[in-house]
């Protein structure tokens, strides 16, 4: 009787601890493709490495050179390019896209005609997106400039692309029309989850349709506006491919576009133009944005965490 319970107790336990095998091709596939890469990056950042022949062990000199050095004008040029394009991205999806996506929920005609309208910017490839409107934009032959022409606007047309003070504000509203699809689907896919009963009550009552959205669906859906705004902010710091598809790593008109993954593009593999290059520097540049984006990253974790509690 005793060796039967014992092994019972033997089978129990291992079941028990079945899940762990379970976990292991995550955690492989997350050390080798997360882990390994960050930390081998964090390291390298002490470095001076030129990608081949030995290392030589330097310290923090790759971040004395960033932060107070030679480089640091082109860093904080570059942190400050990520703020603004945060700021212009969040204005053009975030509230547009709780705009319509309240539009759509209530009843609009042709509502899934819209849906596929709005969302298949999102579906190209974001150097198909650069190309077009590069050619868009261009400014001898482009169709844009040659509308404004053509209703009397002369006084408007000028080189988007190359124009110190256009050229970024012109990224940043080519990506938010890239990006306001998911943000209409995401954001119309919370207002399904509220109460309909409550709506139409309001209805009843006499509320506004604005008063509605307002007082009923955005207290409902204010978690996803955080969750997506903290998903933006740590987008916003990794913005590389819609510069580089418009205006290349050096990121012109003189450094005007210049963000901070443009920045490690040319330090870490070179560039025209570079005043300095290495792979410990780029590495030192990643690492800084680890920084900067890594708080807003447990703040999302933290938030996921409650509002899956909530749902349990």
């Amino acid at each position: 009787m005793t060796a039967k319970v014992n092994v019972v107790h033997k089978e129990y336990a291992v079941k028990k601890h079945l899940y762990l095998l379970m976990i292991v091709p995550a955690l492989v596939v997350y050390t080798l493709f997360a882990a390994y890469p960050f930390i081998s990056s964090l390291s390298l950042s002490f470095f001076d490495w030129g990608g081949v022949g030995p290392k030589k062990f330097i310290g923090l000199q790759n971040y004395q050179m960033i932060l107070h050095g030679i480089l640091s004008q082109e860093f904080y040029r570059a942190v400050v390019h990520n703020a603004i394009y945060f700021i212009g991205t969040w204005a053009l999806t975030i509230i547009p896209g709780l705009f319509f996506a309240f539009l759509l929920n209530s009843g609009l005609k042709g509502t899934n005609i819209f849906k596929i309208i709005f969302f298949f910017p999102n579906v190209l490839p974001i150097i198909v997106i650069g190309f077009l409107f590069s050619l868009l934009l261009n400014p001898q032959w482009g169709p844009i400039n040659a509308f404004l022409r053509g209703i009397g606007l002369e006084a408007l047309v000028r080189p988007w692309l190359g124009d110190v003070k256009f050229a970024f504000p012109t990224i940043i509203v080519i990506s938010s029309w890239k990006m306001l699809g998911f943000y209409i689907l995401v954001f119309l896919a919370a207002m399904l989850s509220v109460g309909k009963d409550q709506i139409e009550a309001a209805r009843l009552d006499g509320a506004s349709e604005m008063h509605i959205g307002w007082s009923i669906v955005l207290p409902h859906i204010f978690p996803t506006v955080v969750t997506l705004t903290i998903l933006k902010f740590i987008g916003a710091f990794n913005v590389f491919d819609i510069v580089y598809a418009m205006e290349g790593t050096q990121a012109g008109p003189a450094g005007a576009t210049d963000v901070l993954g443009t920045l490690f593009y040319r330090l870490a593999f070179g560039g025209l133009g570079s005043t300095a290059m290495g792979m410990g520097l780029g590495a030192a540049v990643v690492s800084l944005i680890f920084v900067i984006v890594f708080p807003l990253s447990i703040l999302y974790v933290f938030i996921l965490d409650r509002r899956m509690g909530g749902i349990e």
